[in-house]
């Protein structure tokens, strides 16, 4: 176990890390490093406990919610809220994060999103604030809005003596990640992690949902949402350039304008945000980094343990 965590530090020091997270991630992995080392001795070996229950605490539909926590929830635990890709499989994305959850002594919670209950994009990438009809959907319904009830049900449910939580999506779970950071900067998360979607709500002013025209993201929403800690993750093999949904491929050229692929279209948003930060006159505390990929957009092997370490980090 030593050696693979001596194996992720190199991984680690690999990335290409741009924004204000940037200096704080790299001091924190030196010391992590240093540590681990000279009081490896003592390191625990913990064995993930897999688990589920209904969540049921907020105004919209019963979410089934899937757990992996360490063997022993202790002081140093922390929670991170993972968000399921389009395919809507939350028990697959739980397991992809069991070995993160044995190694950094978290505890990880994925809530699945019904196709039937928050039906295509609409319903779930976007949050679910219109319909596909664009018609404004009850506040309370929002799927963001369950987002903070979750996490604090969690840290109760499971006795987790820290209130720092991060939340963090792949794909479909990114789109509702970068989402929830821009509609909803009042959430009480410490770090946010949004890894490899296809597009983005953009700092344009094209029209919801490619960009913030009829949004009701305003200035001071967007100055809010700068002042959170965010981290961007892309992946550098993740360049294909065909639609991989009928949405996708309906709305193609729109998409297109952001970038060539997911990788270009990522590094185009980071610069537009740094940009409208500057525009609003706020500091800026999001971060981008690319991580070394060479499997296009798959998530466990290759975002997955970067994520991990970085909420390891920061969730401290």
């Amino acid at each position: 176990k030593l050696l693979l965590r001596f194996k992720s530090y190199i991984l680690i020091f690999k990335l290409k890390l741009k924004g204000a997270l940037a200096p704080f991630f790299l001091q924190r992995f030196m010391y992590k490093f240093i540590f681990t080392f000279l009081f490896a001795s003592i390191a625990w070996n913990a064995n993930a406990e897999l688990t589920d229950y209904e969540f049921e605490d907020w105004a919209g539909a019963s979410l089934p919610t899937f757990v992996a926590k360490p063997n022993k929830i202790n002081a140093e635990t922390r929670l991170v809220v993972v968000m399921h890709g389009r395919k809507r499989n939350a028990e697959e994305y739980r397991d992809q994060w069991v070995k993160a959850s044995q190694e950094l002594n978290l505890l990880v919670i994925v809530p699945e999103f019904s196709e039937e209950s928050f039906p295509e994009v609409w319903g779930f990438n976007y949050g679910n604030i219109k319909t596909k009809n664009l018609d404004p959907i009850e506040q309370d319904l929002h799927a963001f809005m369950a987002i903070e009830p979750l996490a604090n049900n969690a840290l109760k449910k499971f006795k987790i003596k820290s209130e720092n939580w991060g939340i963090y999506g792949h794909g479909a779970g990114a789109h509702f990640v970068h989402r929830f950071v821009l509609h909803h900067p009042q959430a009480s998360y410490t770090l946010a992690i949004a890894a490899n979607l296809g597009w983005y709500l953009s700092m344009s002013d094209q029209e919801w949902p490619f960009g913030l025209t009829n949004s009701n993201i305003d200035d001071a929403k967007l100055r809010q949402a700068f002042s959170k800690y965010f981290l961007l993750m892309l992946g550098r093999a993740d360049t294909s350039t065909k639609p991989n949904t009928p949405y996708v491929a309906d709305h193609w050229d729109i998409i297109n304008l952001q970038g060539e692929h997911r990788l270009a279209r990522g590094r185009n948003f980071f610069k537009s945000a740094v940009a409208k930060s500057k525009e609003v006159n706020q500091f800026f505390k999001w971060g981008m980094v690319e991580v070394p990929t060479t499997k296009g957009h798959s998530n466990t092997e290759q975002m997955v343990p970067y994520a991990a370490e970085m909420f390891y980090a920061r969730l401290k």
